[in-house]
C-alpha cells in the first residue's frame, strides 16, 4: 500500500490476534524506522526494550490497567526516554558528537559546546523538564515505527496509560537514568474489530498561510 493508504489503514488496535506473529524481518524494518528517526541535535534520546517473557507481560498488563493489547500483541516494546545520558558533557553526548563530525574535526568542540550549553541552560537540575524534552523525541521515533508497521500491514497501538513506578519495578528501570516514555504494541488485528473510518478536521480548520 502507499504511505497515504497506510495512514488510513493504521488505527489503535485494542485487541490482537494471538495466533498471528510479526515476522522477524518485518520487525527489523520497524526497528530500522526507529533508528532513522529525527531527534533534537540528532541525540537519539531513546532506548528500547522488547519484552518477550509472557509472565512479565502479564505483570505489565496489571500496571497498564489490564489493557488487552499488552498480553495479546505479538511484540511489546517499551520506549525509554534518556535522562542521565543527556547531562552536559556526558560520555554519551561526546560519543554522539564524535560519531557525527569526528573527534579530530574542528567542528567537534564547537558542536559539543553548543549542545552542552543548551542542556545546561534549559535542563540544569530539572529532570522533569528534561524528561518532557526527551519524551517528545521518543514520540517522533514511535510514530515512525507505527507508520512503518502500517506500510507492512502490521497493526499497532501506542500506550501512555500505565503506572510508571510499577513498570520500573517489573523491568528494573532506574528512573534517574531513564524514564518510560510510552509502550508500543505490534501484531495483527482480530476479525472481531471493525475499525471505523477516520474522522478528522478539514485542512482549513487547522492550517493557515502567513504571507
Amino acid at each position: 500500500m502507499t504511505f497515504k493508504e497506510s495512514l488510513s489503514y493504521r488505527y489503535a488496535c485494542k485487541v490482537f490476534d494471538e495466533n498471528k506473529k510479526v515476522q522477524d524481518g518485518d520487525f527489523s524494518e520497524i526497528l530500522e524506522a526507529c533508528r532513522l528517526s529525527p531527534s533534537s541535535f540528532g541525540l537519539e534520546h531513546w532506548d528500547l526494550l522488547l519484552v518477550e517473557n509472557e509472565k512479565i507481560k502479564k505483570e505489565m498488563g496489571k500496571a497498564c490497567w489490564n489493557q488487552p493489547q499488552i498480553t495479546t500483541c505479538s511484540h511489546l516494546v517499551v520506549i525509554l526516554a534518556k535522562l542521565e545520558d543527556l547531562k552536559p558533557n556526558s560520555p554519551y553526548i561526546k560519543s554522539m558528537v564524535e560519531k557525527k563530525v569526528g573527534k579530530n574535526s574542528e567542528k567537534y568542540p564547537i558542536l559539543l559546546d553548543i549542545i552542552n550549553n543548551f542542556l545546561d541552560k534549559n535542563f540544569s537540575n530539572d529532570d522533569k523538564k528534561k524528561y518532557g524534552w526527551s519524551k517528545a523525541q521518543c514520540f517522533l521515533a514511535a510514530q515512525n515505527m507505527m507508520s512503518m508497521a502500517a506500510v507492512l500491514g502490521i497493526d499497532s497501538c501506542p500506550i501512555e496509560g500505565f503506572i510508571e513506578e510499577k513498570l520500573n519495578e517489573i523491568l528494573d528501570i532506574d528512573p534517574n537514568k531513564n524514564r518510560v516514555a510510552l509502550l508500543l504494541t505490534f501484531g495483527y488485528r482480530d476479525n472481531i474489530q471493525k475499525p471505523k473510518p477516520k474522522i478528522r478536521k478539514n485542512l482549513d480548520e487547522f492550517f493557515k498561510i502567513i504571507k
